[in-house]
């Protein structure tokens, strides 16, 4: 017995070594990217424009799966658009520009504390402002702000926060590393004027808000969380998370589907759609007539610009998960 105890001890010291040495490397790791993004508001943005290109050429060819992945996506949302399949060389192209484009989220997240609302106010012209005021109606009731992983998406955030009145409350997925974690908070937090939470119980929260009339943003082509819903995305079936669509059907809420889009010479386009929420029908059956009114939205805008859409790193497709 005593020697299952003592063993037991030692597996336990061994297992606390491991997270020390774990926590270490994160703080390492986390101190070292978030200098690295800290130190970049400071830089030129041509330079960092510059860095973004490099990365589209070098990344197809450093991170192969990643780039393999992308390539079998973007030639999906090619044949829609076109009505036929890309070519090699176009394919190869749209690949890189991905890449370059992904980078740039991460260099605008970056600038977002101190170049965010400077860029909405010289650089983004908004394609409809009539309708964004409409959006932002005072005295309208709840409403949900609906983006994807597209685009320069700190920046509708940087809007909503400067048009709804009150801080309005968004989910962020949770980081591996909790440093990286606590610093994405401040910045988006702190720095845009959102009030962040976990996605982790995030539905209770966001139901009290827009109860009390509230405004919440959310991000939803990507389903996280669950198994999601089935859509036809692009001409083919895939599953969307469905939360949005139930947050909308149950509060009543307004529903919007917002992107800022990079556009040539700096400059940044912002869009805003509608998206129709049934009066008759279930829940469910209402839910999901949202849902497929989201994918439309989604479409419409990821087609202005799909190498902006860095989701498609990652499966989207059910025919195409293998």
């Amino acid at each position: 017995m005593r020697k299952n105890k003592s063993g037991s001890r030692v597996v336990q010291q061994q297992c606390q070594q491991r997270f020390r040495k774990v926590r270490v490397m994160q703080r390492i790791v986390g101190s070292i990217a978030i200098a690295a993004l800290e130190g970049v508001s400071y830089l030129p943005e041509s330079l960092l424009l510059g860095i973004a290109r490099g990365w589209g050429q070098l990344g197809p060819l450093v991170q192969r799966s990643r780039a393999a992945r992308a390539r079998i996506n973007l030639a999906r949302v090619y044949t829609f658009r076109d009505g036929a399949a890309p070519t090699s060389a176009a394919l190869s192209r749209g690949v890189q520009l991905l890449f370059e484009h992904h980078l740039r989220f991460y260099i605008e997240t970056a600038r977002a504390p101190r170049h965010g609302r400077r860029t909405i106010l010289e650089s983004v012209t908004l394609e409809d402002a009539a309708a964004v005021d409409r959006a932002f109606a005072p005295d309208s009731g709840p409403v949900i702000f609906l983006a994807a992983h597209f685009g320069a998406i700190e920046l509708p955030g940087a809007i909503l926060s400067m048009r709804a009145g009150r801080n309005p409350v968004a989910p962020m997925e949770e980081l591996k590393n909790p440093y990286l974690q606590a610093w994405m908070l401040k910045v988006r937090g702190e720095g845009l004027g959102l009030r962040i939470i976990p996605t982790r119980g995030a539905a209770a929260v966001l139901s009290t808000e827009l109860a009390a009339g509230g405004t919440i943003g959310m991000v939803g082509d990507r389903n996280i969380v669950g198994t999601g819903v089935p859509v036809t995305f692009f001409g083919a079936p895939a599953r969307l998370p469905i939360g949005p669509a139930l947050l909308a059907v149950e509060s009543g809420a307004r529903l919007f589907v917002a992107a800022v889009t990079r556009e040539p010479e700096r400059r940044y386009t912002g869009y805003i759609r509608a998206v129709g929420i049934p009066a008759t029908g279930d829940r469910m059956e209402r839910s999901r007539a949202t849902i497929n009114g989201i994918a439309a939205a989604f479409e419409e805008l990821i087609l202005k610009a799909p190498e902006q859409w860095w989701t498609l790193f990652y499966p989207i497709w059910d025919d195409l998960l293998v």
